[in-house]
């Protein structure tokens, strides 16, 4: 059987309440040149069941995997997993709390070919708020401030992500040959930043493209991974690791980007409270469980 156009690699970590909707968004896409490695990270809920009942319905199409012993091993470690088992020449990666608009991979896949040495396209995604029936919150487009649909070279907007997080770009359409010559993703990261490690060697080392099209919706709620980090007060240790990283990473490049290490530089600055906020968050929480059990 001829393998699958676009390979799209879906996470998922105790997703039962999302799961459905980001498989049914892969099945509207307006092409079926399409394969799902669905990749299971220990979850405790119904994910699972979700996940094979919707291989049983396409399982020529849509794949179920697990790590070893069902058990839980980060995001990094999860997409690692289902890039190894892809067949397409294009990966997309899709989190359980996300959904993909019908003409994603057509639109991505057309980007990459108008720009061939680009190895990864990449569009703007909806902050979507109003997913909840009683949210008060307006939807918004992110902005990734660089031009679009022209060849961007090394190191890409690495630059303005950096300065930027709400720039962070989400659901590229990459070349697998760029994933396998990356390795992958970084599994030091199992939680926040994984997404951005992954970017910066990414625009370090290849030609990118940014389209217009907005092609990807990012739920936000209180439950995901970026918002229990905060919740806990771990956001800016999260982020001084990734910042760390980065500086080594940069080291061992061969162009050292000086323009990068003066913006790691201030970066890092703004991290250095990251012990306080830690222990107010903790002292925070503790407190209100207290609270409520004396309630």
């Amino acid at each position: 059987m001829k393998p699958p156009r676009f390979s799209v690699i879906v996470i998922v970590l105790n997703g039962e309440n999302f799961l459905a909707e980001a498989l049914e968004s892969i099945r509207r896409q307006t092409t079926e040149d399409w394969e799902a490695i669905i990749v299971d990270d220990g979850s405790s809920d119904h994910s699972l069941d979700i996940a094979f009942e919707f291989q049983a319905g396409q399982p020529e199409r849509i794949r179920v995997l697990r790590h070893q012993g069902g058990s839980n091993r980060g995001m990094s470690a999860s997409r690692n997993l289902g890039f190894e088992h892809a067949r397409g020449a294009f990966i997309v990666n899709l989190d359980h709390d996300d959904t993909l608009e019908p003409g994603k991979l057509e639109c991505l896949h057309r980007a990459l070919e108008r720009h061939p040495a680009a190895m990864a396209a990449i569009g703007p995604n909806l902050r979507w708020h109003d997913w909840k029936a009683d949210s008060t919150t307006p939807n918004s487009v992110q902005d990734l401030m660089v031009p679009t649909d022209e060849l961007l070279e090394p190191p890409g907007f690495l630059p303005t992500f950096l300065q930027h997080s709400d720039s962070t770009p989400l659901g590229p359409m990459i070349r697998t040959e760029a994933m396998r010559e990356l390795g992958g993703y970084d599994s030091a990261f199992t939680g926040m930043h994984e997404d951005q490690a992954f970017f910066s060697r990414l625009m370090l080392n290849f030609p990118i493209v940014v389209i217009d099209d907005v092609l990807h919706r990012y739920r936000l709620h209180q439950d995901s991974c970026v918002s229990i980090t905060h919740q806990r007060g771990r956001d800016l240790q999260a982020r001084r690791f990734f910042l760390k990283w980065l500086e080594q990473t940069l080291d061992a490049q061969p162009e050292k980007h000086p323009e990068i290490k003066t913006i790691l530089a201030a970066e890092m600055r703004r991290t250095r409270g990251w012990k306080m906020r830690m222990l107010k968050r903790t002292l925070i929480n503790l407190r209100g469980d207290r609270d409520e059990s004396h309630g």
